[in-house]
């Protein structure tokens, strides 16, 4: 069979790899949908990850049927339609160290527990529509982190698909006001009609200004005004995000960092010990993948097909990948069923 693999930085390859075979705590996935993630784009950039300096398969956002199990599972058997669970693995990432990578037809899910390293999914729900469920489950997780309610008045920062997710969910919750930003046109447009009331354009427009006509203005801190936001999500990574928001947020106000900063970034305590701000980050989403699955049949279907920017089949996964990078993309699936 074919699978996606990345060693050296800069590329990745599609190569011919030996059918896997099970183990007898294993089972034997058909791969059906395999959504393309940020962190797929950042490995095939850094390369391999791999201590022992072979080529990582790629690919863990993924659906499929099981089609063989080793002779000590129990709970799990031919025929299942199954959520994979990337970081319940025998302790290791799928698609992200030394495991397997689910970019391939097939793909050994080891330890095979129903409930833990595979989850059942509903007959009637689509199998590349639950493929979402993964990337759901992480903006789900940073919505969490800051435990919003309906009085919430909350900015979602980078509309990439983790944030977009973030802003379903808000939605979901319905939070009073939700705000969108991004430098991306077409994200912000994906950000509303997945349930953004107000989307602002930092590179157009005056933020602190656009966000205190959205959410007032609160009592100075210092001598600077700031803005009535309650919780702000950083999913973007950008340079200068988090000192912009200490800088406006108001006293007791909510920061989640989701985002990936792969650099230190500084922090101006002088500002933020007056505001008494909570910030907290969010990284981990073992429980929200049941809660995503569980949820995803009552999610708008408007909703979710905003969410999908493209669906291609793994014959066309370089074109696949080329449009994940897009600024206009927001999920990118990459489907089996056809090849």
């Amino acid at each position: 069979m074919k699978a996606v693999r990345v060693l050296n930085p800069g590329g990745y390859t599609i190569d011919d790899v030996p059918m896997p075979t099970c183990g007898p705590r294993d089972a034997l996935v058909k791969v059906s949908a395999c959504g393309i993630c940020g962190s797929d784009l950042h490995f095939v950039k850094w390369g391999s990850v791999r201590p022992d300096g072979l080529p990582m398969a790629l690919g863990h956002e993924a659906t499929g049927i099981v089609e063989s199990v080793g002779s000590e599972v129990d709970t799990v058997s031919p025929g299942m339609r199954v959520l994979i669970s990337p970081t319940a693995s025998d302790g290791g990432t799928i698609g992200a160290g030394i495991h397997d990578g689910a970019f391939a037809s097939h793909i050994v899910v080891r330890e095979a527990v129903l409930g833990k390293t595979l989850l059942a999914l509903p007959d009637d729900l689509d199998l590349h529509r639950a493929a979402l469920v993964e990337p759901l489950a992480v903006g789900l997780h940073t919505v969490n982190r800051a435990n919003p309610d309906t009085s919430t008045k909350a900015v979602v920062f980078g509309c990439g698909p983790i944030g977009l997710a973030a802003v379903l969910w808000l939605s979901r919750r319905n939070v009073k006001h939700i705000v969108a930003v991004d430098i991306a046109e077409e994200r912000l447009g994906h950000a509303q009609r997945m349930g953004a009331h107000a989307v602002i354009n930092p590179a157009k427009e005056d933020l602190k200004e656009r966000l205190a006509q959205l959410h007032g203005l609160e009592a100075p801190i210092k001598g600077v005004p700031t803005v009535g936001t309650d919780v702000f999500y950083d999913l973007s990574a950008a340079p200068g995000v988090i000192e912009q928001i200490i800088e406006m947020a108001k006293f007791r106000s909510k920061l989640v960092v989701g985002a990936i900063y792969f650099n230190p970034v500084p922090v101006n305590f002088r500002n933020l010990i007056p505001r008494e701000m909570e910030i907290t980050t969010a990284g981990s989403y073992e429980q929200e993948l049941r809660d995503a699955l569980a949820d995803l049949p009552n999610v708008d279907a408007a909703k979710l097909d905003a969410y999908v920017t493209a669906a291609m089949p793994f014959s066309e996964f370089d074109k696949a990948f080329e449009l994940a990078k897009q600024p206009s993309s927001a999920k990118v699936l990459v489907t089996f069923d056809q090849d």
